[in-house]
């Protein structure tokens, strides 16, 4: 239920000086009833158009997305003190609630991207390692490579030389 909005009976009094005394409970009586349905049909409007708009299941996905994000610690309560003792409008409060939610989002993403980028650093410092070791070894096989060169012209000035007599 909506706190009451409307004016006090002396209120009301004050504000038709010229009203004869003797309609002021009758006027007045008059002006809280209204108020009163206004205060019910809308209450009973807001409820339909709640119920229309799927509020209620909206607000939930609305949740489980924050819920995914990690965004839960908007601390409703503390929201709902904040309307009732700040002065400030509901409009303004859930304002500020949102840009609360999206710089706790912000914050979480950083982490995250900051974490992806150590993982990265990482992999890339496993790649340059792993590119090291192959270097080295293709290093390695050039030499051998050579080597077998050197082999090849020993085998072949080997297999060209002139006979010699087998020593007996």
């Amino acid at each position: 239920m909506m706190r009451s909005i409307g004016a006090s009976a002396q209120e009301f009094i004050r504000a038709f000086p010229g009203l004869n005394p003797a309609h002021h409970a009758a006027l007045y009586d008059a002006y809280a009833e209204v108020l009163r349905s206004v205060e019910r049909h809308a209450e009973e409007e807001f409820e339909a158009i709640c119920e229309e708009e799927s509020v209620e299941a909206r607000l939930n996905a609305i949740d489980a997305l924050c819920a995914e994000r990690g965004v839960m610690d908007l601390d409703v309560a503390s929201n709902a003190a904040r309307v009732a003792y700040s002065g400030k409008s509901p409009d303004e409060v859930a304002r500020n609630t949102r840009a609360e939610a999206k710089r706790k989002e912000a914050e979480t993403l950083r982490e995250e991207a900051a974490a992806l980028e150590m993982a990265a650093q990482e992999t890339i410092a496993a790649l340059e390692a792993k590119r090291e070791a192959v270097r080295a070894a293709a290093t390695g096989l050039k030499t051998g490579t050579q080597g077998g060169d050197v082999v090849q012209d020993a085998s072949t000035r080997w297999a060209a030389r002139a006979p010699q007599p087998l020593k007996s």
